[in-house]
């Protein structure tokens, strides 16, 4: 009973005194340090949103739990996690090591390796996109793919198709050709995906239709079948301005358009994108000595049309050691040096007098051959090939009487030259070569531009300025004033704008400009940069490594072993909890409460 009623008497003191100290413990604010590991700040960056959202729904539920997660460049993150198969345009902003979950695995997969494709096309001329796709299986379970899809679209059309049967881990270059039938700067998209799967890769592309045809001038010191028939093929072709001067006798010549009066006078002038030459055994000195200014100063493209074996001053300029006559009793075939995936049509021209150089340099391109079927051998003889001269290049042909087999059913006379001509004309160098890098960006991109002057004799300064196609009254936006002389390069780099839209550049030097198209847009897909070999060296280079789709279940302890976690002295301060009002205030009531039962309130 005694101890019973001590304890009544204590209760009541002990509620009062548990209240006063936290009442002081509330103004004197305690700090309890302990050691522990927090939840480190990671961040995770995506490649292709598009493409990965399943692959990043995946990683995200296997590192949240540890890890607070910042969907951004972030560097001040503890690390990186890069989702996709391609490097970063952002780059440097990555905090380090960088784990790079990669969409290989699961499965039978297609990346693109390269990308192919002219930057400047003639409306309604045939444009070919030359994509190289790998191939993997994925493990070994798998069935092996039947077949790849790869298609061209235009604004969400498909304008090309092709599809290849496959066979296990493979690497195939597939040609897609369309026909643009709209002037401007184009956006196409090259796709690809296995038969049965889910995931696309794609690449955007820009190509330039433009409405100005190729100025061709054909040149004869006498009248000749297959400089002629040549001729009539492209005066048919809508992508050619032909101009010719045919020399019938003495001071007597047939002219179409306003030529020259003589190869020597052309040196200066750069109105044509290719010359073609028959009779070369009749040309001058004076022509000679004007076709190698041409090729080794102007940049020319330049095409000879041989039709009998006979030396003349050309063979200087020829350096192939003379003619060595081919021929046979019935027609045959000249072909492609190779057999691989070709972007213009098949080659295909019969004749049965054919020249064949008896001596070529390393350097040379066979463009079309003739095989010796008379024998078991597989000895191959070059009768058109291509050589580069200075800065132009020269095309010889030796097909000396192809002109007579220009039937279609036969032969591809007319396509054949028809695509030698538009081929050398779109390789001729310009005045100024012009490279932007990238010509197709997201806004506010770093350009790259670089400037190369092809005379360095011209002295005059070079201007680069930009402005919007949208506003054709909007003043050009000057990047580039008075920047060097034409003795080197121009090199410099810029931001893209801010808005998407269609853009300019115009590089001026002297009486010279060249257009460069600028496209940004608000996403632009860049699938064809994958390299897994250089991406798993740049993931390596920055502490990192590579993780399969198939092994995310062990990122979460891959990242622990390259982040080496450092548990942190942390600082709890208990009464700044507001639960702590709750015993403060039970602790008052609880007092008040027996001393008003036992009377004394």
């Amino acid at each position: 009973l005694s101890m019973a009623l001590t304890f009544q008497r204590i209760v009541p003191h002990a509620l009062r005194l548990l209240a006063l100290l936290i009442a002081v413990a509330a103004i004197v604010d305690p700090a309890i340090r302990s050691s522990r590991r927090t939840r480190p700040l990671l961040s995770l960056v995506v490649a292709d949103t598009s493409r990965d959202t399943d692959l990043v729904d995946r990683v995200t539920r296997a590192l949240e739990r540890e890890y607070t997660l910042v969907s951004a460049p972030l560097p001040a993150a503890v690390g990186t996690v890069l989702i996709g198969a391609r490097l970063p345009d952002n780059s440097d902003a990555l905090a380090t090591p960088v784990v790079v979950v990669s969409p290989a695995g699961g499965g039978p997969s297609v990346s693109m390796r390269r990308i192919q494709s002219p930057t400047r096309v003639m409306l309604e001329s045939r444009v070919v996109v030359s994509v190289t796709l790998a191939v993997t299986e994925g493990s070994a379970s798998e069935a092996t793919p039947r077949s790849v899809g790869i298609e061209l679209t235009q604004d969400g059309v498909v304008v090309a198709r092709e599809q290849r049967r496959i066979a296990r881990d493979t690497v195939l270059t597939v040609p897609l050709t369309f026909v643009p039938s709209s002037l401007g700067d184009q956006v196409l998209q090259a796709r690809a995906f296995v038969s049965e799967r889910p995931d696309t890769v794609r690449h955007d592309i820009l190509v330039s239709v433009r409405a100005n045809r190729w100025s061709v001038l054909f040149f004869d010191r006498r009248p000749s079948w297959m400089s002629t028939f040549v001729r009539r093929a492209l005066e048919r072709d809508s992508r050619f301005a032909v101009t010719s001067r045919v020399i019938t006798s003495t001071n007597i010549s047939r002219q179409q358009g306003r030529p020259p009066v003589g190869l020597d006078v052309i040196a200066s002038a750069e109105a044509f994108d290719a010359v073609v030459i028959g009779a070369p055994d009749a040309l001058l000195a004076r022509d000679v000595d004007g076709i190698g200014t041409l090729l080794r100063t102007r940049g020319a493209s330049v095409l000879i049309l041989a039709d009998h074996a006979a030396s003349g001053p050309a063979d200087v300029l020829l350096d192939f050691g003379g003619w060595r006559n081919v021929a046979r009793r019935v027609p045959a075939e000249l072909s492609a040096p190779t057999t691989r995936d070709r972007v213009r049509d098949p080659l295909r021209l019969k004749g049965m007098a054919f020249g064949v150089p008896r001596r070529l340099a390393d350097h040379v391109v066979p463009l079309a051959v003739l095989r010796d079927a008379t024998t078991d051998s597989a000895r191959t003889d070059t009768v058109i090939w291509r050589v580069p001269i200075g800065l132009g290049q020269l095309v010889v042909s030796g097909a000396f009487d192809a002109w007579r087999y220009r039937d279609t059913a036969q032969s591809t006379f007319d396509a054949t030259w028809r695509d030698f001509v538009d081929e050398a004309a779109s390789q001729r160098l310009a005045p100024l070569e012009v490279r932007v890098t990238p010509a197709l960006m997201e806004p506010r991109a770093t350009i790259s531009l670089v400037v190369t002057p092809r005379d360095s004799a011209v002295a005059a300064p070079i201007r680069v300025m930009v402005h919007a196609l949208a506003s054709p009254t909007e003043a050009p936006t000057p990047l580039i004033l008075d920047t060097i002389r034409a003795t080197g390069q121009l090199m410099a780099s810029f931001r893209a704008p801010a808005r998407p839209g269609n853009f300019l550049a115009l590089v001026v030097q002297g009486s010279d400009t060249v257009r460069a198209p600028l496209v940004v847009a608000s996403r632009v897909a860049t699938d064809a940069t994958n390299d897994p070999d250089l991406l798993a060296s740049w993931a390596s280079s920055r502490g990192g490594r590579v993780v399969s789709r198939d092994s995310i279940e062990s990122l979460s302890s891959t990242l622990n072993a390259l982040l080496h976690p450092v548990p942190q002295i942390v600082e709890w301060h208990p009464m700044r909890s507001p639960w702590w009002i709750i015993p403060f205030a039970v602790a008052l009531a609880a007092e008040w409460w027996i001393r008003r039962r036992r009377g004394l309130a």
